[in-house]
C-alpha cells in the first residue's frame, strides 16, 4: 500500500471541495469551543500530585476533618509594638467577620490560658507556689513606709553577713534559673533608668526570656524573635486550594487590611506595612503570574509566528495556510481534553504555547513542498495533492515521533507530567489531522503567490559548495560534535536540582520575601507539619516527643491544658486561689501607693552596693565547690547589677523617679497576677467543648481527632533539611502529614518522573524513527542532529550553572519532541535531492527548517519574558535546546550526510 500516494489523492480531493472541508472544520471548532467553555482548569498544587499513595491520602483525610491545612499569614511591621498590637487586634476582628474567612488569629486567648494555667503548671511548681503564699502570706507585705524600711533593713543585714557555703545537694538548676530571672529583672530596671523617654509598660519579652513564657511575654501575640514583625494566622472558610476559592480569600484579606491601614492614616497615625505569605499567598501569586504569562505567551507566540511568516515569505496567505490549521488543531485538542482527561492544570494549560510553536512546523513543511510542485508547473489542485503526498512521510515521521515522545511522558507517575503527555500527544495528532485536512482546502481557496527563485536554483544547476565537507574535514567536524555532545550528556547527569519552590516565584514576590524572613527571624513558617491523634493520651505523647526534636523549632498543641492528673492539679489550684484571696491584692495596692521616698531609695542604693560584695563572696565559694555554671550565672548577675548602679549614679534624681515608676508597674502587675490566682478558687479540669471556638476548631475535629502542629526549624526547601525533618517526624508518628510530607513526595516524584520520562522519550523516539524510516542511513541522519543538539543543550546548561527546577525539568523531553522535526526533514530532503549539491540541499532544506525553528523560537522565546521565574526558566532551556538542535542540523547534519554518501558533491 502506497500511503503517500493515498495521502496525495485525499489532499487533492479536499482541495477540490474546500468549502465542505472548511464547513466540517468549523463544525468541529464550534463543538470544541463549547467543550472548552466547560473545561475546568484545576489551579491547585494538589491537582499535580499523585493521590494513590498513603501520604496524599493522609493529607486528604486531614482536609476532610479540619478543613484547609494552610493558613494565610499576614505580616505587620514598620510600627512600634504599642501600635502594632491594636492594629493586629482590629484587623483580626474585621477579618473574622468576612464570609470567606473561618478564623483570624492575632494572639493566643491569654485570659483563657492564664485562667486555666494551673493545668499547664507541674504539680511541683503548684506546690512551691502554695508554699510561698502560705509562708509569707499577705501579712508579710509592708503596708507603710516604716515597714518598707524595716524590711529593707533586714535584707541589708542579711547581705552584710557572710554567704553560706553551698551544700553538696544544692539544686543548681533551680538556683541558676532564679539568678537568670533576677538578671532579667535588673536588665528591665536599667532600661527604665536609661531610656530616653519613660517606658509605657514592662517589657515582658525581656522579663520572661528563657522562662518558657514567650507567648505570654508578647501578650500572646505571634511575633518574630526581635519583636519587630507581628503575624496573623488567617484560616480560609473553604478547604479548596483551587484559585476559585483561594483568589477571593486572599483578595478579601488584602482589601480588609488596606481598609484598616487607610483608617489608621486618616486618624493621623502611621499605618504598619502589611505583607502576605504562607501557602495560600504563594499559590495566589503563582496563579496570577502564570495566568498573566499564559496570556502574554499565547498572544505573543501567535503574533510573532504570523509576523515571522509574513516577513520571511511576505504573504499573508502563506501565514493563513500555515497558521489556521495549526490553530484549529490546538482548539480541537483542548475540546477533546474535556472527554478524555476532563480538566486542565496549570502545566497542561501552559502547554498551549508549545503546541503553537510545534504545530506550525507541519504546515511549513507541507506548504513548502506544495510550492515546489507548483514551481514545476503543475496545476494548483494537482500540486496540492503532490506536495502533501511528497511531504507525508516526513511529516508523519516527525509528528509520530512527537506523539510517541509525549506518550512516553504519559506513563510517568507524576500526574503533572503524565497529563501533560496525554494532552500534548493528542494535540499533535489533531494538529496533524488539521494540517492534512484543512490546509489543502485553505490552500486551494487562498493560493499564496510564489516568490521567484535564483536562476541557478531554478535551473537545477550544481553549485560549488561553501563548506569543504570532504573526507577528514567532515569526519573531524562530526567527531568533535559527537564528543562535545557526549560531554554534555555526561554533564547533564550531574546537573543539580533546585528544590526551592519559592525560587520559581517572580523576583519581587512578596510571599517569598516574607516566608524567607519568617524562617530566618522567627519560630514560625508556613510549611507546618501536622500530627493527628485519636485521643488525648496519644496527642500528649506526640507533643512531648516532637518538642524534643532538633529539626522542630516550635510545637503548637493544647495538651498542656489536658494533663492526665488534671483533677489533682485543679485541687491544688483551688487551695492556691484561697490563699491568694487572703488580702494580697489590697496590700500590694497599698505598697504601690507608698512609692519610693528619698530615704527608702537611699537604702535601695546601699543594698545594691552590698549585693555586689555578697555576689563576689558567693562566687568564690561556688568556685571552690566546683560549681562553674553557678560562677558564670553569678558573674552575669553582677554585671547587670553594676549596670543598674551606674545608671543611678549618672542621675540620682531622675533614677529615683524612674525607679518609683518601675516598682509601681511591677506591683501593679503582681496585683493583677494575684487577682488571677484568686480566681483559681473555681479551678476545674476542662473538656475540648469548653475551649474558645478558635482554639477548638484548630486543634480538635468533630470526631475527636486531635491535631498537633510542629514548625520546622529550617527551610523545608533544602532536601537535606526536609529528609532529616521527615525522618525524625515519622519516628514520632508515621501518620504525620502537612506540606513538608507532601512536598517530599512531590519533589521525589518530579525527579523520578523526569528521569523515567526522558529515558523513555529518547528510546521510543529512536525506535519510532528506526521502524518508520527502515533505512540505517536515513535513521542516522534523522536522529544524530537531535542527539547532538540535546547533548550540547545539557553541556551549555552545566557551563552556565543552570539548575533544574520543578518547571524547567521538563524542557529536555519537550526539546526532543520539538526538534526531532529538523533531522527528519533534512534526512528526507537529503535523499530526495540526490542530484543537488550540498549547498543546494542546505538552501532548500535549511530554509524550511530555519523557518520552522523560527516559528518555534518565536512561540517559545516569549516564554523567557514570563514574570513567573519557573516559566521563564523553562523558556530559556527550551530556547537553548532548539538553537543547539538547529545548529546541529544545519552544520553537522550535512557533514554526517557527506560521510554516509561520499558521492554527494559539496
Amino acid at each position: 500500500m502506497n500511503i503517500p500516494h493515498l495521502a496525495a489523492l485525499a489532499a487533492e480531493r479536499f482541495a477540490r471541495r474546500p468549502w465542505r472541508v472548511l464547513a466540517l472544520a468549523m463544525a468541529l471548532s464550534a463543538l470544541s469551543l463549547w467543550a472548552v467553555s466547560r473545561l475546568p482548569v484545576h489551579t491547585s498544587r494538589q491537582a499535580l500530585l499523585p493521590h494513590d499513595n498513603a501520604v496524599a491520602q493522609r493529607f486528604d483525610a486531614f482536609l476532610d476533618k479540619f478543613g484547609a491545612a494552610s493558613d494565610l499569614i499576614v505580616v505587620l511591621e514598620g510600627a512600634p509594638p504599642d501600635e502594632l498590637k491594636p492594629f493586629a487586634d482590629e484587623l483580626a476582628t474585621a477579618l473574622a467577620a468576612e464570609p470567606e474567612i473561618a478564623q483570624a488569629t492575632a494572639r493566643l486567648d491569654l485570659r483563657f490560658v492564664l485562667e486555666h494555667a494551673y493545668l499547664a503548671v507541674t504539680p511541683e511548681r503548684l506546690g512551691t507556689l502554695a508554699g510561698v503564699l502560705e509562708k509569707f502570706g499577705a501579712g508579710a507585705i509592708p503596708e507603710d513606709s516604716s515597714q518598707v524600711d524595716a524590711t529593707l533593713g533586714r535584707l541589708l543585714q542579711w547581705l552584710e553577713g557572710a554567704p553560706a557555703m553551698p551544700a553538696a545537694g544544692i539544686d543548681l538548676p533551680t538556683v541558676e534559673v532564679g539568678l537568670k530571672l533576677l538578671g532579667t529583672s535588673l536588665d528591665e530596671w536599667r532600661r527604665w533608668l536609661s531610656a530616653g523617654e519613660v517606658p509605657a509598660a514592662l517589657d515582658w519579652t525581656r522579663l520572661l526570656a528563657g522562662q518558657g513564657g514567650s507567648d505570654i511575654a508578647n501578650d500572646g501575640y505571634f511575633v518574630s524573635r526581635d519583636g519587630r514583625m507581628y503575624f496573623l494566622f488567617v484560616h480560609p472558610a473553604s478547604a479548596s486550594e483551587d484559585f476559585t476559592a483561594i483568589g477571593p480569600f486572599v483578595e478579601k484579606v488584602r482589601a480588609v487590611a488596606a481598609d484598616r491601614a487607610a483608617k489608621v492614616r486618616a486618624a493621623g497615625h502611621t499605618a504598619p506595612k502589611v505583607g502576605l505569605t504562607g501557602l495560600p499567598a504563594i499559590e495566589y501569586e503563582e496563579h496570577v503570574s502564570i495566568r498573566h504569562d499564559i496570556a502574554l505567551v499565547v498572544g505573543s507566540a501567535a503574533g510573532l509566528i504570523v509576523l515571522l511568516i509574513l516577513v520571511v515569505v511576505r504573504s499573508w496567505r502563506w501565514a493563513l495556510v500555515i497558521f489556521v490549521p495549526m490553530g484549529l488543531g490546538v482548539l480541537w485538542s483542548l475540546g477533546l481534553a474535556l472527554v478524555t482527561i476532563g480538566h486542565l492544570t496549570l502545566i497542561t494549560a501552559s502547554f498551549i504555547a508549545v503546541l503553537f510553536g510545534l504545530g506550525a512546523d507541519y504546515g511549513i513543511f507541507t506548504s513548502a513542498r506544495i510550492a515546489e510542485e507548483r514551481r514545476r508547473g503543475k496545476p494548483l489542485t494537482e500540486a496540492i495533492g503532490a506536495g502533501m503526498g511528497a511531504s507525508f512521510q516526513a511529516v508523519f515521521t516527525a509528528g509520530g515521533a512527537s506523539v510517541v515522545i509525549f506518550g512516553a511522558l504519559a506513563t510517568v507517575d507524576f500526574p503533572g507530567f503524565s497529563e501533560l503527555g496525554l494532552v500534548a500527544a493528542k494535540g499533535v495528532m489533531l494538529i496533524l489531522v488539521s494540517t492534512w485536512l484543512v490546509q489543502p482546502a485553505l490552500y486551494a481557496l487562498l493560493p499564496p503567490k510564489l516568490a521567484p527563485l535564483p536562476a541557478a536554483a531554478s535551473a537545477g544547476a550544481i553549485e560549488p559548495g561553501r563548506m569543504p565537507f570532504r573526507g577528514s574535514v567532515a569526519a573531524i567536524l562530526v567527531a568533535g560534535a559527537v564528543a562535545t555532545a557526549a560531554f554534555g550528556i555526561g554533564s547533564g547527569y550531574e546537573l543539580p536540582f533546585d528544590y526551592d519552590v519559592l525560587s520559581l516565584l517572580p523576583k519581587d514576590s512578596e510571599s517569598a520575601y516574607y516566608q524567607n524572613r519568617m524562617v530566618a527571624e522567627s519560630d514560625y513558617q508556613a510549611e507546618v507539619v501536622i500530627f493527628t491523634a485519636p485521643d488525648l493520651e496519644e496527642a500528649r505523647r506526640i507533643a512531648a516527643e516532637a518538642g524534643r526534636l532538633g529539626s522542630v523549632a516550635k510545637v503548637q498543641s493544647l495538651m498542656d491544658l489536658f494533663p492526665p492528673d488534671a483533677d489533682a492539679r485543679a485541687l491544688e489550684a483551688r487551695r492556691i486561689g484561697e490563699l491568694a484571696d487572703d488580702g494580697f491584692a489590697v496590700r500590694l495596692a497599698r505598697l504601690a501607693a507608698i512609692g519610693l521616698p528619698e530615704g527608702t531609695f537611699g537604702r535601695v542604693r546601699t543594698i545594691l552596693e552590698k549585693g555586689g560584695d555578697f555576689i563576689d563572696q558567693s562566687q568564690e565559694l561556688a568556685f571552690s565547690a566546683g560549681h562553674s555554671g553557678l560562677v558564670a550565672a553569678l558573674e552575669d548577675v553582677r554585671g547587670r547589677l553594676d549596670a543598674v548602679r551606674s545608671a543611678i549614679e549618672a542621675d540620682p534624681v531622675q533614677a529615683r523617679e524612674r525607679s518609683e515608676r518601675f516598682f509601681r508597674m511591677l506591683l501593679s502587675a503582681a496585683e493583677r497576677g494575684v487577682a488571677l490566682l484568686a480566681e483559681w478558687r473555681q479551678a476545674r479540669p476542662i473538656t475540648p467543648a469548653q475551649l474558645p471556638p478558635a482554639l477548638r476548631d484548630r486543634f480538635f475535629a468533630a470526631d475527636g481527632t486531635v491535631a498537633v502542629y510542629a514548625f520546622p526549624a529550617k527551610t523545608v526547601y533544602d532536601p537535606a533539611n526536609l529528609d532529616r525533618l521527615m525522618q525524625e517526624i515519622y519516628g514520632v508518628s508515621p501518620d504525620a502529614t502537612g506540606f513538608p510530607a507532601t512536598h517530599q513526595v512531590f519533589s521525589k516524584s518530579v525527579v523520578e518522573s523526569f528521569t523515567h520520562g526522558t529515558r523513555e522519550a529518547v528510546s521510543v523516539c529512536l525506535l519510532w524513527l528506526a521502524l518508520v524510516l527502515r533505512n540505517w542511513r536515513g535513521f542516522v541522519l534523522a536522529s544524530m542532529p537531535l542527539l547532538i543538539g540535546g547533548g550540547w543543550m545539557l553541556g551549555l546548561m552545566a557551563l552556565c550553572g543552570i539548575r533544574y527546577n520543578y518547571a524547567n525539568i521538563i524542557a529536555l523531553p519537550l526539546v526532543i519532541a520539538l526538534a526531532v522535526d529538523y533531522g527528519v526533514w533534512f534526512s528526507q530532503r537529503w535523499f530526495d535531492l540526490k542530484d543537488r549539491s550540498l549547498t543546494q540541499i542546505n538552501r532548500v532544506a535549511g530554509g524550511v527548517i530555519g523557518l520552522a525553528a523560527g516559528t518555534e523560537l518565536a512561540g517559545l522565546g516569549a516564554i523567557t519574558l514570563a514574570n513567573y521565574r519557573g516559566v521563564s526558566s523553562l523558556g530559556v532551556n527550551i530556547t537553548v535546546g532548539l538553537l543547539c538542535c538547529l545548529a546541529a542540523t544545519l552544520w553537522v547534519a550535512p557533514a554526517i550526510g557527506q560521510l554516509l554518501d561520499s558521492r554527494k558533491k559539496p
